[in-house]
């Protein structure tokens, strides 16, 4: 006769407890919810049923069965095999304690897993008698949806309680990034440029939130752009992260808060749930709409001879799917000459202004595309309104809108993407995680188009090192450094393809 699953002790039934538990009974475990609020767990109790019961008309039974709710850990059932999953509070005495009271009350071989999605898992383990038995658990919300689970390593965590914890997380149909702990471990951390670099261009008054937003989405790929992602989470959510991990890294610049953002939560605009953040959500309003380059007539429009200069894949496309004839140059600079006009360039990090002055004639600079076959906007700036009316032209009958922005190096899509790609490359660096975690991490736990890495790869990792060396010889700002591991690969021509 095979041995009963493990019982599940879930402590804390708010909003991702309740998930834990939920995923837990729907893989056939006896759970064990704890919670001091009686309501809270009654709440708990019928959410979970609910949400089982809409897939298997027999799940409230089983729920009603399985599930055992206590308002205190020593309430539970004292089985030694016990892992012990604790999702409350955020703060790092509160949590050593009940995983200390844990630990006592399940005895020596109790695995003790937080859901901690900031704090110290090493830290957190010093509390409690056995530090090599607490692992990170962290899982993202809503819980029974997202399928990643970090599995965060402290400094004393054994393999084996590594590894019990990753195929318990397998088991319940969720993929696994292994991190070592450290601030933010992976999503929270390498996500912080995607937020961060964006709020930087509003400062900067380089483009407006809601064309940031639409070119993340039409241009990046990306299901929801920075600044409704910011009001969907809390923008006190969202600020409380970055300074955690602002702070935990000592106050490095590539983790700076935002002054926008800190006013916002001063003026008690935090999104969605406040009905203002940076849209309004009240009845009746309408979040305003980014505005797109005119047309030109096809008059104005029209072009002289058009020459493709050395092979770049998005200017190419963007040709291609205009339906422009066009003739080629080879082992040139890659660009598009517009004879007698002017050139088109994929930003490489400089303005127009300064590719203009390196080459003597109007430049007009295009964000980079995700996926140039697909876009369905672009940012640009330049030098010259008959280049750009030309371009606008252009990408229309491409079927790709416009969206004119300051002339701020690295534009807006390139810019953001090369900084998160950026601080992937330097949590190799460190040893937090590797490629292949972070790239099933970023997908997963925040639905990126792709994973960092496999955007260094499409653009090259020799490229997206050119753009931050531009960045940061434009701005001498410590946040635009580049990676040590991002710059060996880039001198390593063949590191992309031994991936």
């Amino acid at each position: 006769m095979s041995q009963p699953l493990t019982p599940i002790c879930v402590i804390g039934a708010g909003t991702m407890g309740r998930g834990i538990a939920q995923v837990a009974l729907a893989s056939g475990h006896p759970v064990h919810l704890v919670d001091p609020d009686k309501g809270q767990l009654d709440s708990a109790r019928s959410e979970i049923a609910a949400r089982l019961g809409r897939k298997d008309p027999t799940a409230p039974a089983l729920v009603e069965s399985r599930l055992l709710t206590l308002t205190d850990v020593t309430q539970a059932p004292p089985d030694t095999r016990t892992i012990v999953v604790e999702a409350i509070l955020e703060r790092l005495d509160v949590k050593q304690e009940i995983l200390r009271r844990a630990a006592e009350h399940f005895g020596p071989t109790c695995i003790l897993a937080t859901n901690t999605s900031s704090l110290s898992i090493t830290a957190i383990a010093a509390g409690t008698p056995d530090p090599s038995r607490v692992v990170g658990m962290h899982f993202f919300n809503p819980v029974p949806v997202m399928k990643l689970v970090e599995v965060v390593r402290g400094l004393q965590t054994s393999d084996e309680i590594v590894d019990t914890i990753a195929d318990l997380a397998v088991r319940w149909g969720k993929s696994v990034a292994h991190v070592r702990s450290a601030p933010g471990f992976i999503v929270n951390r390498v996500a912080r440029a995607f937020y961060g670099e964006s709020l930087r261009l509003v400062e900067e008054r380089a483009a407006t939130a809601e064309t940031i937003d639409e070119l993340m989405r039409s241009a990046g790929g990306f299901r929801m752009g920075p600044f409704e992602l910011m009001d969907l989470i809390g923008n006190d959510v969202n600020f409380a992260v970055t300074q955690t991990v602002w702070t935990s890294y000592h106050y490095d610049p590539r983790f700076a808060p935002s002054l926008i953002q800190s006013e916002l939560i001063a003026a008690g605009r935090l999104g969605r749930k406040t009905g203002r953040g940076y849209y309004e959500y009240g009845e009746g309003s309408e979040r305003p709409l980014p505005r797109a380059a005119k047309v030109p007539t096809e008059a104005a429009a029209r072009a002289t001879r058009v020459v493709l200069h050395g092979s770049d894949e998005q200017l190419e496309t963007l040709l291609t799917r205009s339906g422009t004839e066009f003739d080629r140059a080879e082992n040139d600079t890659p660009r598009v000459e517009f004879v007698g006009m002017g050139a088109v360039m994929v930003t490489g990090g400089r303005s127009a202004r300064e590719e203009s002055s390196r080459r003597g004639e109007p430049v007009l600079i295009l964000d980079r595309c995700l996926d140039p076959a697909t876009a369905s906007a672009v940012a640009l700036a330049s030098t010259d309104t008959t280049l750009t009316a030309t371009v606008v032209a252009l990408l229309d009958r491409a079927r790709i809108r416009a969206f004119p922005v300051a002339d701020v190096p690295g534009l807006v899509v390139a810019r953001v993407l090369s900084m998160i790609a950026n601080e992937a490359w330097e949590a190799v660096y460190h040893g937090v995680a590797t490629p292949d975690d972070i790239d099933t991490a970023m997908r997963l736990g925040t639905n990126y188009p792709m994973g960092p890495f496999a955007w260094s790869a499409r653009w090259s990792t020799r490229g997206v090192l050119e753009l931050l060396d531009a960045l940061w010889s434009s701005y001498r700002d410590p946040r635009y450094r580049a990676s040590h591991a991002l710059r060996s690969a880039a001198l390593d021509t063949s590191a992309v393809n031994r991936r």
